[in-house]
């Protein structure tokens, strides 16, 4: 499978944001580390022969006005893992348990607030 990867304006803050396109099956991924904005488009099943696909073969997720984007790095560990928070109470629950980690080496939340975006360290 391949894919290309490129860098976009996000749509919901405008700042940078990676598309990663899998040009062998049209499948797409697009996730804004600054604000937390995703959108994929990915197959159902792999039944039929990508022509023969309709509308019903595709799952369509979006996140246009998310709570944020966090990143956090674990002790001993080379990357960071980003991802997208969908609303406060996913936030909430998803921060009890990173900050209850002893392994977390550092913790952070970007948001998009008027027009901005605000970073937040947390550990």
């Amino acid at each position: 499978m391949g894919s290309v990867i490129d860098y976009i304006e996000c749509v919901n803050c405008k700042a940078e944001a990676y598309s990663d396109y899998y040009y062998k099956t049209g499948e797409e991924y697009i996730n804004c580390n600054n604000c937390g904005y995703y959108y994929s488009a990915t197959i159902k099943s792999r039944n039929k022969a990508y022509s023969e696909l309709t509308d019903e073969d595709w799952n369509i997720q979006e996140c246009i006005s998310p709570f944020g984007a966090y990143r956090l790095k674990y002790k001993d560990e080379v990357g960071t893992t980003c991802g997208s928070l969908r609303n406060e109470a996913e936030w909430n629950e998803f921060k009890k348990e990173v900050v209850a980690d002893d392994q977390v080496e550092y913790f952070q939340l970007s948001q998009f607030i008027k027009g901005e975006i605000v970073e937040t360290s947390i550990i």
